[in-house]
């Protein structure tokens, strides 16, 4: 009896299958719907408007997305580009803030502020300040994890967190990096 009830069960998925194929008319226009996005993009569209963040939110691929946002600072008054990068590959967002100050390479300020960077990253224990020796940009990044689910908690932590880095560090960067 138990096996008549599958047979009958798999003969009545195989017969529907093509029947659902069959409704869309052959001269119908193609799907202009938008295609695969990252897993938790809208959760992180979610999230920025419910912290009131305007942004602007896309997707890269089926598998990484882009947000960035401005962040004012309370303290400099400076502008803070913030930037997200979501990718589903690597189960993370790395959120970090553009161009927080600027070391060149052979300038001769670099190695102070080189030292300084250092310093901070040892006492950070999210965040971190990254150094591009191309073309001398100093980052605050941070990362989240979404290998296992998406924290909105700790998403919005993270968001808060980076912009008030960014303010309370950026003046003393600044200084060391222009000082002669």
């Amino acid at each position: 009896m138990r096996h008549l009830a599958l047979t009958l069960l798999t003969a009545v998925f195989f017969i529907s299958a093509p029947a659902s194929a069959q409704d869309v008319p052959a001269d119908a226009p193609p799907d202009t719907t938008e295609g695969p996005r990252p897993r938790y993009l809208a959760a992180i569209e979610t999230e920025l408007e419910a912290l009131s963040i305007p942004h602007s939110c896309e997707a890269v691929s089926e598998i990484r997305a882009h947000c960035a946002f401005p962040y004012r600072g309370r303290s400099t008054e400076r502008e803070f580009d913030v930037h997200l990068v979501y990718s589903d590959d690597t189960d993370t967002i790395y959120f970090y803030v553009a161009r927080l100050a600027t070391a060149l390479p052979d300038a001769s300020t670099t190695p102070a502020l080189l030292r300084r960077l250092m310093e901070l990253n040892w006492s950070l224990l999210v965040a971190k300040l990254e150094w591009n020796a191309a073309d001398g940009e100093v980052r605050l990044s941070m990362i989240q994890n979404t290998d296992s689910n998406f924290d909105r908690r700790a998403f919005r932590g993270l968001v808060r967190r980076i912009g008030s880095l960014a303010d309370r560090y950026a003046r003393e960067l600044d200084r060391l990096s222009s000082a002669d």
